[in-house]
């Protein structure tokens, strides 16, 4: 009777560890959808974060089929080194390596309350490395280098102050120059922990007044401020809001320029309870929109780790704390392009293509699952903050011939089209489109059509492919001047459309060759700029106060004198004013006081006035 028994006990224990590989199949082989509904029946009322995956590791090195636990990576770095740049605990209205459009965010955002004038703080002793004044980037900016090698960074500040003040005048009235970049010798202006040296501000690309911090490593990347010890307060989760599906044709996905997808917000019936989702068998690969949360909702940050499984099994990871800048431009190949500008929100890939080089992925992930006739695959998706905090979505695709069939948008009709694999040089009517290797991140089919001119334009429009499809650099383009627009000379110019919007892209006029570069695609046209900027007074004593604004092309230069010795003007674009300070080393007296603007095609407005000291 008892080998009876444990006759029975082995049958029951083989067949356990039988079904157990049954629900270990592979994304690319699926589960029978009767049998997922069944094992789904058990877990539908179970809260979605209380469901744990054979799989969830956020790094490699977590041991598989354990318990997930987050585990912050300070990768060594000293927690103590460094302190806040401010007296004030830190809030952030933008986080490391965020998704910016055009490139990685490489700091944190921290907030000033919407004001200016906060003093900054050297987070740890050392010596300016470097100082610049911009109307662009990060607009004046100081790197700090340290003793444990790593340089700290301070953009969009609105002055600076003490030693390195004086020190940034003397070589603007050196170089006669409002945008000077600096390199002092090292250790000629020293900081110590918690010196004041600038106050913040809201200068160069900025938004808004705030502080752009980061933390350099020796080779110049970018870090996670937060992994050096640098507190934040994080008191809320990620959210995913959106899900996106791929049908992975890859010769329609790069060649057409638009592709088979499909998106679903995170409140759709797809959602709720593990619903199917019935799917034409195919190749199929996911996308995600998601944003992240410190103290309340206004401020809308990014993620910097999330995951996917299928079937318990991970099929994709991504996680970044180091940045380099040289790789910046690849978030073309992490991002989509095409959904950004078909729906306005950007979803990040839940899948590596081969043509993205960016480390941040675990190794031979490709994220795509084959779904046959008859699959069934549960998806789950991961993001997770800094702290920790986990939003986790599930939902189950379905091989189903009757099921969904993704479909392209209609698009523009386009006159001619040619294949670009690398580099191509070719022309167009008057244009000749010269593409270098470097400037194509997969090949595709670029499209051109020629459309009517539109209003104060010479040329008709010149339709360059989407321009949503990426250029990774600069192409040159030439446009074949008419005889009869020679007349205008100097004062030609490409403009790029977009709508009723105009941005001006300059150009060299040589002979009847106007040449000009650019590296975003879509709609452009010829046109001239003769209109001088307008400035106009605002006050003039011992400060001087100017507004200017510009017809088409941006302020190039800007000449400011006293009795034709240069002083000190600073311009700032956002706002379009010019100001300064009369030098005090002036003498009592009456002085011609003169005013130079020139703008980018030569075009050129003056103010004069006698001035009395």
């Amino acid at each position: 009777m008892s080998h009876k028994f444990s006759y029975i006990y082995l049958v029951l224990i083989v067949g356990i560890f039988s079904l157990f590989a049954t629900c270990k199949k592979t994304p690319s082989t699926g589960n029978a959808a009767g049998d997922l509904d069944k094992d789904l029946s058990e877990i539908v009322d179970k809260e979605v974060d209380d469901f744990i995956e054979e799989e969830i590791p956020t790094k490699p090195s977590l041991i598989k089929n354990e318990p997930f636990t987050f585990i912050r990576n300070t990768n060594g770095y000293s927690q103590d080194y460094f302190r806040s740049p401010f007296d004030s605990a830190i809030y952030v209205s933008g986080t490391f390596c965020e998704l910016r459009g055009t490139h990685f965010h490489a700091g944190l955002d921290i907030r000033t309350g919407g004001q200016e004038g906060w003093e900054v703080l050297s987070v740890a002793d050392g010596y300016v490395e470097r100082v610049k004044v911009d109307v662009n980037g990060y607009g004046r900016v100081v790197y700090i280098r340290h003793t444990n090698g790593f340089t700290s960074v301070y953009g969009h500040l609105q002055k600076f102050t003490g030693a390195l003040a004086n020190y940034v005048k003397e070589a603007q009235y050196e170089q006669r120059a409002f945008e000077v970049d600096l390199y002092p010798k090292a250790g000629e202006i020293k900081l110590s922990k918690g010196q004041n040296f600038a106050l913040s501000g809201n200068t160069g690309g900025s938004a808004g007044p705030h502080l752009h911090f980061e933390i350099r490593d020796k080779k110049g990347n970018s870090t996670n401020p937060l992994l050096h010890g640098i507190k934040v307060v994080d008191k809320l989760k990620p959210e995913i809001k959106r899900i996106g599906i791929y049908q992975k044709d890859k010769e329609i996905l790069y060649a057409q320029g638009n592709y088979p997808n499909t998106s679903f917000s995170k409140w759709s019936d797809i959602f709720k309870g593990y619903k199917t989702l019935n799917l034409t068998p195919g190749t199929y690969s996911f996308g995600l929109q998601t944003d992240d949360y410190f103290t309340d909702r206004n401020n809308v940050l990014g993620v910097n780790y999330c995951w996917v499984t299928a079937n318990g099994s991970l099929l994709y990871q991504y996680q970044i704390e180091r940045f380099d800048f040289d790789q910046g431009r690849f978030i073309y190949t992490h991002i989509d392009p095409y959904l950004k500008w078909v729906e306005g929100r950007t979803y990040i890939r839940l899948f590596k293509e081969k043509f993205n080089p960016l480390p941040y992925y675990k190794q031979n992930q490709e994220g795509e699952i084959l779904l046959k006739q008859g699959d069934s695959v549960r998806m789950k998706v991961y993001t997770q903050d800094y702290v920790g905090q986990i939003d986790s979505i599930s939902w189950v695709v379905v091989g189903d011939t009757a099921g969904k069939a993704l479909k392209m948008d209609s698009k523009v009709t386009f006159d001619e089209k040619k294949r670009i694999s690398s580099g191509a040089s070719f022309t167009f009517y008057e244009w000749n489109i010269s593409i270098p290797n470097e400037a194509v991140y997969h090949p595709f089919d670029f499209k051109m059509s020629i459309k009517p001119k539109k209003e104060n334009m010479l040329s008709k429009t010149f339709q360059m492919h989407y321009p949503y499809t990426p250029l990774h650099t600069y192409i040159d383009i030439k446009y074949t001047v008419p005889d009869a627009w020679l007349s205008y000379g100097d004062k030609l110019c490409a403009v790029s459309i977009d709508g009723k919007r105009l941005t001006y892209e300059g150009g060299v006029l040589k002979g009847n060759i106007l040449t000009f570069r650019t590296r975003s695609l879509g709609e452009y046209a010829i046109t001239y700029d003769n209109k001088p900027p307008v400035l106009r007074l605002r006050n003039l004593g011992k400060n001087f106060k100017f507004s200017v604004s510009e017809n088409l092309s941006k302020i190039d230069r800007i000449i400011c004198s006293m009795d034709g010795k240069w002083i000190l003007a600073e311009y700032e674009p956002k706002t379009g004013v010019i100001w300064g300070e009369i030098p005090k080393w002036l003498k009592p007296g009456v002085y011609d006081f003169k005013l130079v603007v020139i703008d980018g095609r030569g075009n050129r407005a003056e103010f004069a006035q006698r001035l009395k000291l």
